[in-house]
């Protein structure tokens, strides 16, 4: 696939604030690539998508290179640490929720691999990505995420349903949901990724599939300037 044509069509017709995001979950230590060095000071995994999406940097972490293990549980690497998959975090911190058991179930339904089924990531744009990504993220405003679902119901039809709960939206929501799901899922963000990596209060994160990138990207191609020329006419 070229991803670097796909990069291109997707901030031409979309007008992206930086690049799209090619995500890695490497499930075998034979499939990092040999020339990649891990990072030396950890990362939270929102914040290297904002380096590879504005900076052009790619980042290779296993496990002990994430800062938030809560990120870093959302994509495989590790479990909850108790805190968070107690809901504790969420309750007695945060204040996100009413009580401790219901705090606890929104981590329960968190969209997620399994706890430990991830060696490595590799978060790279999607223009220079050093292996076949699992999941691609852009970053926009609601125009970007409408058409993206315009995209992607235009050959298939019926509706979409975005998963999120404004909790972990880079990490579970337009991570981990695509990939366990294949299908898109659009998030509306969350206040962790605004505090720590510079998230707008009014960007929206789409998580789209390996699978279904070139599809997508077609259909942009196609049909984004007109149905723009139709909304503005």
């Amino acid at each position: 696939m070229d991803y670097t044509k796909m990069s291109e069509t997707l901030i031409e017709t979309l007008k992206l604030k930086g690049k799209p995001v090619a995500i890695s979950l490497l499930k075998r230590e034979i499939d990092i690539p040999e020339d990649l060095q891990k990072i030396e000071i950890p990362r939270r995994y929102c914040q290297m998508l904002q380096d590879a999406r504005f900076n052009d940097t790619v980042t290779f972490a296993t496990m002990g290179e994430h800062a938030c293990k809560g990120g870093a549980a959302a994509i495989g690497l590790q479990d909850y640490p108790d805190k968070i998959k107690s809901g504790e975090l969420y309750f007695d911190k945060l204040g996100k929720e009413i009580s401790l058991s219901v705090a606890k179930r929104v981590v329960d339904n968190m969209p997620r691999p399994a706890p430990g089924s991830t060696v490595a990531t590799i978060v790279a744009p999607l223009d220079n990505t050093p292996t076949r990504p699992d999941v691609i993220i852009v970053i926009g405003n609601t125009l970007v995420a409408r058409r993206i679902a315009h995209s992607v119901i235009y050959r298939r039809g019926g509706r979409m349903t975005a998963n999120f709960a404004g909790i972990q939206s880079t990490c579970a929501d337009a991570t981990g949901s695509p990939y366990i799901t294949g299908e898109v899922n659009i998030s509306i963000g969350c206040d962790g990724a605004a505090k720590n990596a510079g998230l707008k209060d009014d960007e929206m994160v789409i998580g789209i599939p390996e699978e279904q990138l070139e599809d997508i990207t077609n259909i942009l191609k196609m049909k984004a300037g007109v149905w723009n020329d139709w909304m503005r006419s």
